[in-house]
């Protein structure tokens, strides 16, 4: 007999609500499967490590290379040392953001298990949408670049030849303030990912602009047939990422894992199921409950590696 994956308390064989209190593990456990690489900080930004001071400080915008060019030396002659420049100071502090779910006698007592999956989808939404709300609020800093396109992607806009220009730009990017003889010097980012709303999957597949490329052996894989984007639409080495809590009328283009990164004090975790108040029948409330709690920091240290896309809906 094969193997059955449970991927929710509806899933397997005939799981009661009687059943997950006996196992004050399953929800949690289930809540962490639901969540885990799910939010946008995870996708876009790299892992700096573990946090234990719930304060970390860091640099933004350093330079990706030496103040001094290298030398030449004459045979004896000393090898000159340079030093890396840097960038402004800033510091990220850790906020602890937590929730529960409560599992009350009446649901057991009636085997409410649809109520008990609602509560679990709940808390899944609720926790994504409050991360990728923070990590949007940071990517909001006025040191992230920001340009307008040209005209709305739900109209006559380009939007290919937007992110080909936002690609462009974050290459060009130069660090501040350098000395005339480094006007050459370029930080060099690589733009893989662009961030948009799925909403604007509509856009996409009514804008001409867009479709048109889609002719010959690569038809079938029109946008306005399949609904949904092909793979590297914007480009071979540009992926598009999509998230619900996105701004509908702002695209951003980045390089993951460069842009900025997280810091975990407490990385996401969830109790067992425990009575509240303690006692039989779940305690004084009759209620059993599971807490989700994390600590992150978050910071933007490359701003110049992102550039936001603006105005790609008509007013």
């Amino acid at each position: 007999m094969g193997t059955q994956t449970i991927v929710s308390v509806a899933d397997g064989g005939s799981l009661t609500v009687s059943d997950l209190i006996k196992n004050p593990l399953f929800v949690p456990t289930k809540l962490l499967e639901m969540l885990e690489g799910k939010f946008l900080a995870d996708q876009l930004l790299r892992n700096a490590g573990g946090n234990p001071a719930s304060v970390v400080t860091y640099r933004e915008g350093d330079p990706l290379f030496l103040e001094d060019d290298i030398q030449d030396v004459a045979e004896f002659g000393e090898i000159p040392v340079s030093a890396i420049g840097r960038g402004t100071p800033r510091v990220a502090v850790a906020v602890k953001k937590a929730l529960g779910v409560r599992i009350s006698k009446e649901m057991k007592d009636e085997n409410d298990i649809d109520q008990v999956n609602r509560q679990m989808t709940g808390l899944k939404n609720t926790f994504l949408r409050g991360n990728d709300k923070a990590i949007r609020g940071i990517l909001s800093s006025p040191s992230v670049p920001s340009t307008a396109v040209a005209a709305p992607w739900d109209g006559a806009g380009k939007p290919r030849g937007d992110v080909m220009r936002a690609i462009e730009a974050i290459a060009s990017a130069k660090p501040d303030n350098l000395p005339a003889s480094q006007e050459d010097t370029y930080y060099e980012y690589e733009a893989d990912t662009v961030v948009m709303h799925p909403a604007q999957l509509i856009s996409l597949a009514e804008n001409t602009n867009f479709t048109w490329v889609y002719n010959g052996n690569v038809a079938d894989q029109n946008i306005a047939l399949t609904q949904a984007l092909a793979a590297n639409v914007f480009g071979p080495d540009v992926n598009v990422v999509t998230a619900r809590t996105w701004p509908m009328d702002k695209a951003l283009v980045l390089q993951k894992e460069v842009v900025g990164f997280y810091s975990d004090t407490r990385p996401l975790q969830f109790t067992e199921l425990y009575p509240e108040g303690g006692g039989p029948n779940g305690g004084p409330r009759e209620t059993w409950r599971s807490d989700a709690s994390q600590k992150r920091a978050m910071g933007i240290d490359q701003p110049k590696a992102a550039m936001w896309l603006t105005g790609l809906t008509t007013p």
